[in-house]
């Protein structure tokens, strides 16, 4: 059986990426198979420690791509990033060596990851329309946009930091809340892909996420049932909290953690 975990959004939290990735040999997924859609640093305290645990499983260049803290990182802009996010990437900056910023350079914005059995998916950060913009997809009117450019199935994307399903009929876009409701209930939804249907699937943050739920949050695709699942991890939040305030990141950053926003 061959399943694929899908992590998106670490933001240099350690601590939830290690729980996740123990999450992950539970769940019987490859490691050398994982996909990361990025934003691997910016935020946390650990962005040096996130990116060597990413860098070190050796993946396919094609099974990572680049988020806009890992673009910012290496390509300063400040573009569309508040107060406590700039403070956060310029610190980030100082704790990256020249090895790490040329890996992050190197990232792609999009790729279609082909697995040994045939399937093919498209992984992105955004969107597939203007990878390069960074668009937030917050909704079926937004997705809409990114379907004809999505060849294969199935797109895993991130960026928003929330769950989100969205389904394409041949003619429309529409967000499948059904499928997602038991991640609310019990932190766990397994859901059926349908042949003739298009998805952009958002499978959370690992390290930040913002929908109300402090727990880590990633996917598995399941590419012999065509079936994925979504999930929330416990992490030790008090140790990230702590590690943000020891480094002298804003305490925002500490504070959110823990509402889950």
């Amino acid at each position: 059986m061959a399943k694929i975990a899908i992590i998106s959004d670490i933001h240099a939290n350690y601590h939830a990426l290690r729980a996740v990735m123990d999450d992950m040999d539970f769940m019987q997924c490859q490691r050398s198979e994982l996909v990361c859609l990025g934003d691997v640093v910016g935020y946390n305290a650990y962005p040096s420690e996130c990116l060597n645990e990413v860098r070190n499983l050796n993946l396919d260049r094609r099974r990572v791509v680049k988020g806009n803290h890992d673009e910012e990182v290496v390509a300063p802009s400040n573009a569309r990033m508040n107060e406590a996010a700039r403070k956060a990437m310029d610190w980030t900056r100082d704790q990256l060596d020249e090895a790490q910023r040329n890996w992050l350079s190197r990232l792609q914005y999009q790729g279609i990851v082909r697995t040994d059995t045939g399937v093919s998916f498209s992984i992105v950060h955004s969107s597939l329309d203007h990878p390069k913009a960074w668009n937030y997809i917050i909704n079926a009117s937004d997705a809409s946009n990114n379907f004809p450019r999505q060849f294969p199935h199935v797109c895993f994307h991130g960026h928003t930091h929330v769950p989100k399903i969205f389904v394409w009929d041949g003619k429309h876009a529409s967000e499948d809340h059904e499928s997602l409701h038991p991640l609310y209930l019990r932190g766990y939804t397994d859901f059926q892909l349908l042949p003739g249907l298009k998805y952009f699937i958002n499978v959370g943050s690992v390290g930040q996420p913002r929908d109300n739920d402090p727990r880590a949050c990633y996917g598995i695709y399941d590419t012999d049932l065509n079936r994925v699942i979504i999930k929330r991890v416990e992490y030790d939040i008090r140790a990230a909290q702590a590690a943000i305030r020891s480094v002298g990141l804003p305490e925002y950053l500490a504070e959110r953690l823990e509402k889950g926003i």
